[in-house]
């Protein structure tokens, strides 16, 4: 019995490509594993048509019509990321464990194999079009948390995924650190003429023209503060004076924020004047 001719030969014998194009695809495929048809095809040497139908002829089978096959019960056998790597679409689930299975080239040995190792099930393959298959195996085949996570699987779902998983990191991070900064320092609003920061029960207020103010109630004092004092020497020496009314995190906090916050605005205040 005669061999079979080989796809390229096929090729271009039915002048479909020359064989110089052949070449050139046979030099990309040494040393790797892609099928002579895929690579002629991303070469934009022939149609998937035409692969298509010189494949029918090679292999002496039909094409598959994959709509009217596909079984519903096949569709979370393999998942997409396979599918797409391989160019297959599972079709339906026959007697013996055997799956028929829609190949872009069914002779493709390496494919089929994986396919058997990954499913357990024995692969009949047989042949449709790429764009078929990419077609359905699009609209058939639902994503999976292996697509997602998959690192082969290289897909716009995994890229969107990855992204909003980014940002949502860096939402979070920037809340927790708005939420610790505001337990510690409490809250600051800019006005027009003044500064006002709040916390643990009191409203400091700082003008531009220097004069501060102390509002709220400290903890051990008999009643509430509301006074308004020319500059922040005098709230100090204030302050000072009634240590034994304000609780610790209160001490520590009018500390703070009469040493780094309000004496450096103080001081960048009046070496812009200077300037």
């Amino acid at each position: 019995m005669a061999s079979k001719q080989r796809l390229g030969e096929l090729l271009v014998q039915q002048k479909i490509v020359s064989q110089d194009t052949v070449n050139d695809a046979l030099r990309v495929q040494v040393g790797g594993n892609r099928r002579l048809g895929h690579i002629l095809l991303r070469m934009g040497a022939l149609s998937d048509d035409q692969l298509a139908n010189t494949l029918s002829q090679q292999l002496e089978i039909k094409l598959t019509d994959i709509d009217n096959i596909f079984s519903p019960e096949v569709k979370k056998i393999l998942p997409r990321y396979l599918c797409t790597k391989y160019g297959v679409l599972p079709l339906f689930l026959k007697e013996n464990n055997i799956m028929l299975t829609a190949m872009a080239d069914p002779s493709d040995n390496e494919a089929i194999t994986d396919i058997e190792r990954y499913t357990g099930k024995v692969v009949e393959p047989c042949l449709a079009r790429q764009s078929d298959i990419t077609r359905a195996v699009a609209k058939k085949i639902p994503y999976s948390l292996k697509d997602i996570f998959n690192p082969q699987a290289n897909t716009r779902l995994t890229r969107i995924i990855a992204t909003v998983a980014l940002a949502l990191v860096v939402i979070f991070g920037v809340a927790t650190y708005n939420y610790i900064q505001t337990a510690r320092y409490g809250t600051t609003e800019h006005l027009t003429n003044s500064t006002i920061y709040n916390h643990h029960n009191l409203i400091v207020r700082h003008y531009t023209s220097g004069k501060i103010s102390l509002v709220g109630h400290s903890a051990f004092a008999a009643g509430p503060y509301d006074v308004l004092f020319d500059n922040t020497h005098t709230l100090t020496a204030f302050i000072n004076s009634r240590k034994n009314e304000f609780s610790v995190e209160q001490s520590a906090w009018l500390e703070w924020l009469l040493n780094k916050k309000i004496q450096y605005s103080s001081s960048t205040s009046i070496a812009k004047n200077g300037n």
